[in-house]
This record gives structure tokens, C-alpha cells and sequence, in this order.
């Protein structure tokens, strides 16, 4: 699947999505800060960029659905753990989260469980 690279500017256009202070958050486990793709989900866009500093910025595409979040993140074992400070939808949205743990794959990759038969995978 091709890397959506037109969303980062989406990503950058909104001045709130940085808006988490460093200081709201714990410095994160430096090896795993990137720019990260989804690919393995189907008509789906998303990007998300983690920060050394321990923030994240999130952003979602499917259909007329458009999410955008940012927040802390924080990697215990072999998870990692989104927690989100502020989150917009374009519409009514059953994948909004407050909260979203993603597992650690080898080579950095991050595997999202959207539901049972839906799986993805970040990669920088």
C-alpha cells in the first residue's frame, strides 16, 4: 500500500494538534519517536508522529470520517499507549478513542486492532 504522505500536511495545518505541552507529558522511549503510515486496512488513511517528549499527534481518514488527535504516549513492554488530551471528528465516530494501546511489532512497527477482523500496521 502506498504511503499517504498528502495527510502530514493535514496533520500540520492545525496549530492545537501540538498543542500538549511537553510538560503534560513523560519523556517516551526515544527509539520508537517517528512519523508513522498505516498500511493493511483498506480505503483507510492515518498517520501518527511520536515525539521523543512524549506526545503524539494522531490523524485518521475513511470515507467522509476525518479524525484528528493529539496527546501523551507512553510504551510499557511491548505496548504502546496513546492517551489523548484533545480529539475531533468530522462526523459521529465509532473509532474515537481517549485512550488506545498498540503493540510493538519487531523492526518499530506498531500493530492497531481497529476489531476483530480488521488489522493494521504503522510503519515509519
Amino acid at each position: 500500500m502506498t504511503r499517504l504522505r498528502p495527510y502530514a500536511a493535514i496533520v500540520l495545518a492545525f496549530p492545537w494538534i501540538s498543542a500538549a505541552r511537553a510538560a503534560d507529558c513523560a519523556p517516551a522511549d526515544a527509539t520508537l519517536s517517528g512519523h508513522y503510515y498505516l498500511s493493511g486496512v483498506m480505503e483507510v488513511g492515518s498517520e501518527l508522529r511520536l515525539l521523543p517528549n512524549g506526545r503524539f499527534d494522531y490523524m485518521l481518514a475513511y470515507g467522509a470520517l476525518d479524525e484528528l488527535a493529539s496527546g501523551c504516549w507512553s510504551r510499557e513492554g511491548g505496548s504502546v499507549t496513546l492517551v489523548a488530551s484533545k480529539f475531533e471528528s468530522s462526523m459521529e465516530d465509532p473509532l474515537k478513542f481517549d485512550r488506545l494501546e498498540m503493540r510493538v511489532l519487531p523492526g518499530g512497527k506498531l500493530e492497531r486492532r481497529f476489531d476483530a477482523e480488521h488489522v493494521g500496521k504503522y510503519s515509519r
